[in-house]
């Protein structure tokens, strides 16, 4: 029988493995560490480069980074503050500011939007929504969702798939609503559950029938700057619980439909310890931070100290990031709750944008 050393085995088993095989190990890997490997050999690079390993790679959530502005991103599971990757030009004043999916990531700028028809008088983007399995293949097409509020919710679609792509008014909600928070997708991609402040409710909007919905559920007493995200297909909401006008505690609930009555059933607080970094002993004044989530992670900063707390949903846990200095105020309000993911031309030795 042949030694494992004259076969080449035991010096190289990478090598010894068929390539359909290395190809199904390496796609386990998020995109953030397979830039390291493809770095270790010519053959590795060759075959993490090829069309056909593109094909088998999905969203993993190391590869989550958080805008803090135009120039810093976190990434919060290896708790590091990086600059961030060149951004496309901002185009035109008149267009909006930043606005990106929920899953799969994708950023959406003032110049993505150049080509399309302007938004609707009077109206703001809410979401963007990439139908599953279409993002690694054609990541320029998704549907833009927009809305109005005041004495009537009114919505506004657009899909960008389409040759000659123009806003569609859908259904409106006659209810009033001072604005409306962040939008979650759904699992299946075809609702958005949308947060609507002032007064306080949980909304739904069907992507493909166009139709609103109020949900028959009581919202948390005291609830400010509140955020939703879906992971593993629960919904789930974090907020402050505010008393005569300070902020006690951060929780976070999650909907519990089991008996058929909607409920926010509370399955997370802040520890204290935590909740004191986060307001930076501003107990008496501190009454709000921004927030985004992605895949179950879920970033909260206080803009005015750049203190830093992310939730991880999968196990509850809470962790505080290092302190980030030096931002400037306007560009943390405008950027602050977009996401960025690496994406193939980071593999590809091309610059990210």
């Amino acid at each position: 029988m042949a030694s494992a050393s004259s076969t080449g085995a035991g010096d190289y088993p990478w090598e010894a493995l068929p390539l359909h095989l290395q190809e199904r190990i390496l796609a386990l890997l998020p995109l953030t560490e397979l830039i390291t490997v493809a770095a270790a050999s010519r053959a590795l690079r060759r075959l993490i480069r090829s069309p056909a390993f593109h094909t088998l790679l999905s969203p993993h959530r190391l590869d989550a980074f958080f805008l803090l502005s135009p120039r810093l991103a976190v990434h919060p599971l290896s708790r590091r503050v990086l600059p961030a990757p060149p951004l496309a030009d901002e185009g035109p004043p008149r267009f909006p500011p930043l606005v990106s999916s929920a899953s799969p990531s994708i950023l959406i700028t003032p110049a993505t939007l150049f080509h399309l028809p302007p938004l609707p008088v009077g109206s703001y983007l809410i979401s963007v929504v990439v139908p599953p399995g279409t993002f690694r293949s054609s990541p320029t097409t998704y549907t833009l969702v927009a809305v109005t509020t005041g004495a009537a919710v009114r919505s506004y679609t657009i899909n960008t798939a389409y040759p000659d792509p123009r806003w569609e008014s859908r259904g409106d909600l006659p209810l009033p609503f001072a604005l409306l928070g962040n939008a979650a997708v759904s699992g299946d991609r075809s609702r958005l559950f949308v947060l609507g402040r002032g007064s306080d409710a949980l909304l739904v909007f069907d992507l493909v029938t166009g139709m609103w919905e109020l949900l028959p559920v009581v919202m948390p007493l005291g609830l400010t700057t509140a955020h939703l995200f879906v992971f593993d297909r629960r919904l789930f909401l974090v907020g402050g619980v505010e008393r005569f006008g300070e902020v006690e505690r951060v929780v976070v609930w999650q909907m519990d439909d089991a008996e058929e009555n909607l409920l926010w059933k509370e399955v997370g607080v802040m520890p204290a310890v935590v909740f004191g970094k986060l307001v930076a002993g501003r107990h008496g004044s501190f009454w709000h931070f921004q927030a985004v989530d992605r895949m179950g992670i879920v970033c909260l900063y206080n803009a005015v100290d750049g203190r830093l707390v992310v939730f991880d949903a999968a196990n509850g846990q809470w962790t505080v990031l290092p302190r980030v200095s030096g931002l400037d105020a306007e560009e943390s309000s405008r950027w602050f709750g977009h996401v960025l993911e690496p994406g193939i031309e980071l593999l590809m030795g091309q610059h990210c944008h």
